[in-house]
């Protein structure tokens, strides 16, 4: 079992949301950040804080505020470096006042998470709110500067729905958003991007199936994000969790791309209602630069009616190993542990969901959610959660933690996890 480490310190009452980016010109180098409450539950105001480690992820320094941040009802923070070691936070920064109405926001940072440039508006709310931020870092627009892709919700602004934007200057500025789903329109939600090094993009997203339940559909592109595919169904489910009485734990997609490119994976949980089985699945494409665009059908990673599978993330490493962390809620005790499943190698040139071995308990402790954060009707314990792959083939998960009392973020650095037999 690794070493659990905590990422936040005292300076606030309560954290949840995090994510979480390794360096890959320095893989010491880590990136955190997340939604912070000055008080102890969620009546009050909701900022967002970034943390860094410079050794791995074994201690953490953290930042405070991001600059010029003044908390409201902030979050929903996603974070990134490029391929030369600069580092990007982007969140949500909006009011409590209804209708909600809010920005999503970019900070850039060029030693690893020590300093701050002043944020870059990146999708602009105007009478409405931006939400849901997700960054991801494509191919080179030239010699100095990576390509920013960023995704996001925009609702009641007239135009609404998941739209794109893009830097080409290293965060300094983003053109106009365009929406890349007009029929899903605002039934579009919690959008997810992972780009490839070939100039592919793939932005995933949550809508209504024709049968009342949930379906995950995708659009992706082969240039950059100049043209997208039409939008495509990756799965359907008959719901992603269970209601879980005074705990609220919503579940989202996770989506990313292998380093390498060639190799895109989608994960979701789904519940059946009828049976209590509880699902983790995971689907994968080629990617629309490949001969395989197509997705998969999903495979079940895991399941069972003991315990709920909560916020899966995904990762991949450069060796082709998908990393798929996922909360289960125990139904006998109501406690929280975080599972690790770890894939054989996709060989290069397939994309076919692969083989899994048997889940890494990754908590030390399990934990009680009904500690989470209280909002007067419930205990909110976040969205979703964090995993990172580090070019030395490791894993980092990142977590919303209650074991002392009081949530905290909590890590591990997962180096070399086994894995079963490769495929052949």
């Amino acid at each position: 079992m690794p070493s659990n480490v905590r990422i936040t310190d005292g300076t606030f009452a309560a954290h949840i949301e995090p994510a979480i980016a390794v360096n890959p010109a320095d893989p010491r180098n880590l990136l955190a950040a997340c939604r912070v409450f000055p008080g102890p539950d969620a009546g009050r105001t909701v900022g967002v804080a970034a943390y860094a480690s410079f050794d791995g992820g074994t201690t953490w320094r953290g930042h405070g505020l991001l600059p010029g941040l003044v908390p409201d009802f902030d979050g929903n923070p996603t974070v990134a470096f490029d391929g030369r070691g600069r580092g990007y936070v982007c969140c949500v920064v909006a009011g409590r006042g209804r209708p909600r109405r809010g920005d999503v926001l970019l900070w850039r940072t060029d030693d690893g998470g020590r300093r701050f440039h002043p944020p870059v508006t990146a999708v602009a709310g105007g009478p409405g709110l931006a939400d849901h931020p997700s960054l991801a870092i494509g191919a080179g627009c030239g010699a100095s500067h990576a390509c920013l892709h960023l995704a996001a919700g925009r609702y009641g602004t007239g135009d609404d729905g998941v739209v794109l934007t893009r830097s080409f200057d290293g965060g300094r500025s983003f053109e106009p958003p365009r929406r890349l789903d007009a029929d899903a329109g605002a039934r579009a939600i919690a959008p997810v991007a992972a780009a490839g090094p070939d100039g592919s993009l793939t932005v995933a997203y949550l809508t209504r199936s024709p049968g009342g339940g949930v379906a995950l559909r995708a659009v992706a592109s082969a240039d950059g994000g100049e043209t997208f595919t039409a939008p495509g169904t990756v799965a359907e489910v008959p719901a992603m969790a269970p209601g879980l009485g005074d705990v609220t734990a919503k579940s989202g997609p996770a989506l990313a791309a292998a380093p390498g490119g060639g190799l895109v994976c989608a994960a979701l949980t789904a519940f059946d209602e009828a049976t209590g089985v509880s699902r983790l699945l995971l689907a994968t494409s080629g990617g629309p630069t490949s001969r395989t665009p197509a997705w998969s059908s999903p495979l079940t990673v895991a399941a069972g009616s003991d315990a709920v599978h909560l916020q899966p993330q995904v990762a991949v490493a450069a060796d082709r190993r998908i990393a798929i962390c996922v909360y289960a809620l125990s139904v006998a005790t109501l406690r929280m542990d975080v599972l690790l499943h770890v894939s054989a190698p996709v060989p290069a040139g397939c994309c076919e969901p692969p083989s899994f071995g048997p889940p890494l308990r990754v908590t030390t402790h399990a934990f009680d959610p009904r500690r989470a954060v209280g909002t007067g009707d419930t205990r909110w314990l976040g969205n979703y959660q964090g995993l990172a792959a580090s070019p030395d083939h490791a894993f980092h998960p990142a977590w919303t933690d209650t074991r002392t009392g009081r949530p905290h973020l909590f890590t591990a650095r997962l180096p070399g996890v086994a894995s079963p037999p490769a495929l052949r």
